[in-house]
């Protein structure tokens, strides 16, 4: 991929499993209602499809519910992919099984985060040339040593890492920043500190109470999938000349998750 907003293409999804109801809900929302979930998975898929894109489904087993947020577990760029290293040690599995899914796609694997580096893939946001990490203030989900070994690896693809603050009660750095384009970000500001991004792209802020809203996977650039729950943060979106097809994904997003976790880009291009 020589863009993470060029046209989506090719992706690996991991359907919803039982388990998704274990996943604490964001305060103030009820836990997931897992036949609904998988409902709104089916959509997903369909409209991907729409657009386009190749479907490689994955089923690895899942006892923690995370597993359909298989963004987390790994970036892919023009080079090849990178596999990484969350911080729970129950979501390991997780990345073992889509190297597995790489090694049978033929997609090669550039790097790896060793122990005992830990950085999940939802606090990472590819930007044209630039690797946004998201750092919580006070519980942060990846430590120097997972940010350092993934600069040195995005460095051979001319990629440089930039760390934002964001909000200890945001799950992922995704949850509410992400690309529509590679000069266009979309950011909860209240949330997440874009000032280290001033000057380096266009930035449509979502307001406080939306801000998950801010959740957006590239289609293609300025063509966004969206979670159609967020009524605020759409004609933000459209207002700056973003083409949002929106869709329900709240039963994910109850537990934080946007489109860009569930989706994991493996290949963009014309």
């Amino acid at each position: 991929m020589r863009s993470a907003t060029a046209p989506l293409r090719d992706v690996v999804l991991v359907a919803p499993s039982a388990a998704l109801d274990r996943i604490a809900p964001i305060q103030g929302e009820p836990s997931p209602i897992i036949a609904r979930a998988k409902d709104q998975h089916q959509v997903l898929v369909r409209t991907l499809k729409d657009y386009g894109v190749r479907i490689h489904p994955l089923e690895p087993h899942d006892e923690t519910g995370y597993a359909t947020f298989v963004g987390d577990c790994a970036l892919v760029v023009e080079r090849g992919a990178v596999l990484l290293r969350p911080h729970r040690i129950d979501r390991r599995r997780e990345v073992a099984a889509v190297e597995a899914k790489f090694e049978q796609l033929g997609i090669p694997i550039i790097g790896k985060i060793e122990a005992p580096g830990l950085i999940d893939g939802g606090d990472v946001v590819l930007c044209g040339d630039t690797v946004y990490v998201g750092v919580p203030r006070k519980r942060p989900r990846s430590n120097a040593l997972g940010r350092g070994q993934l600069g040195s690896i995005l460095a051979g693809s001319g990629m440089h890492v930039v760390e934002l603050s964001v909000a200890d009660e945001i799950p992922r750095l995704c949850d509410v920043f992400s690309a529509a384009a590679d000069n266009v970000l979309v950011a909860a500001t209240d949330f997440v500190d874009t000032s280290p991004v001033a000057g380096k792209a266009q930035i449509v802020a979502i307001p406080r109470g939306d801000e998950y809203g801010a959740s957006v996977l590239a289609l293609a650039p300025r063509s966004v999938l969206a979670n159609l729950r967020f009524a605020a943060a759409l004609p933000l979106l459209r207002k700056a000349k973003v083409a949002v097809a929106a869709i329900d994904l709240w039963e994910f997003g109850k537990v934080g998750g946007g489109p860009p976790s569930l989706v994991l880009p493996i290949k963009r291009g014309a």
